[in-house]
């Protein structure tokens, strides 16, 4: 193959593959390169932090400059390089002398945009990697109390005050909904942006995690209102608890590649979408007009887009069936 193409994180990476045998004894440049072909992608798929990898392939490109990124944490660069098998004292051995005089430093981190990454990179640095995990323990705590709470045998355990484990799980509820907060918070104060905040997805969605908790707070210490309105309120927001499981996005790179998947074929989708509409409103008009004078549950035309829908979603309920054999 000439051209040898890579995806790490989510990204594709294409180059020459004589640019990587250019270093034989690294990983890419050498024959294990074969063992992360994936075929289904048809390209070497590498689950590697993306900063990093940028400049490692800029070091093959180059044919020996590496610079290395200002926001990766030294130990996990290190722990990149020895992946890649790329030697760091050889590195510096075959740069060109010439290169530091042309290079321009890139300018430090502010503590805002250190936040930003520390907050959004769990590979950024071991605390990054930390905060991280504590986010998906938040998360699965969560979503645990939310099933055990529908469970009629334990509800009393988590709705009864006379319950000592009802302080416990209430306040245990107060330390995930403070910590998704304080996250969600801090993303906020740190983000490039602020007005741009929430046209990012992700952060939507963090902060509809947070919003049940606080209106079912404020329905539960309001004075005013019916006690019917506040009902109404709290299973609302009891419900919209569940949204807290789409913060498991953040965390998982493969989701969010089927994401941005999804999103660029949406005109794709869109024709399926209306070709369906298509055939459901053809054969249901048919089915119509095919059953029309006799004993028929079609009774209308939405009576046969039903069962077209039904029927091309393969789902078939039964409760509607032709009964002549045009129909059929």
């Amino acid at each position: 193959k000439a051209v040898v193409s890579t995806q790490s994180t989510g990204k594709v990476y294409v180059t020459l593959r004589k640019t990587l045998t250019f270093f034989p004894d690294t990983l890419l440049g050498s024959s294990q390169l074969e063992n992360f072909y994936n075929e289904k992608l048809d390209m070497y798929y590498f689950n590697r932090h993306r900063g990093v990898f940028n400049s490692i392939l800029f070091f093959y490109q180059s044919r020996g400059v590496f610079r290395a990124p200002t926001n990766v944490d030294p130990d996990l660069m290190q722990e990149e390089m020895e992946f890649f098998k790329i030697d760091l004292p050889a590195l510096y051995a075959v740069e060109d002398p010439n290169a530091k005089e042309n290079e321009v430093i890139p300018p430090e981190l502010t503590f805002r945009e250190k936040l930003n990454q520390f907050l959004i990179d769990p590979q950024y640095s071991r605390g990054a990697l930390i905060w991280s995990f504590a986010d998906m323990v938040a998360i699965v705590v969560s979503i645990i109390m939310l099933v055990a709470e529908s469970v009629p045998s334990a509800n009393e355990y988590f709705k009864n005050k006379e319950k000592p484990t009802y302080y416990v799980f209430y306040g245990i509820e107060i330390m995930v909904n403070g910590f998704f907060s304080l996250d969600f918070i801090l993303k906020f104060m740190s983000w490039p942006k602020p007005w741009l905040f929430f046209k990012n997805v992700l952060n939507f969605l963090d902060f509809m995690a947070i919003l049940p908790f606080y209106m079912e707070l404020i329905a539960m210490l309001s004075s005013n209102g019916s006690a019917g309105g506040k009902f109404v309120v709290l299973r609302i927001c009891r419900t919209s608890r569940v949204v807290r499981i789409f913060r498991f996005v953040r965390h998982s790179k493969e989701m969010q590649v089927v994401g941005k998947v999804v999103t660029g074929a949406s005109k794709e989708f869109g024709m399926l979408a209306m070709l369906i509409l298509v055939f459901v409103l053809l054969f249901g008009t048919l089915l119509y007009y095919c059953e029309m004078g006799y004993d028929s549950n079609f009774i209308s035309i939405p009576h046969g887009c039903w069962w077209a829908i039904v029927t091309v979603t393969t789902v078939g309920y039964g409760d509607l069936a032709p009964k002549v054999p045009s129909g059929g």
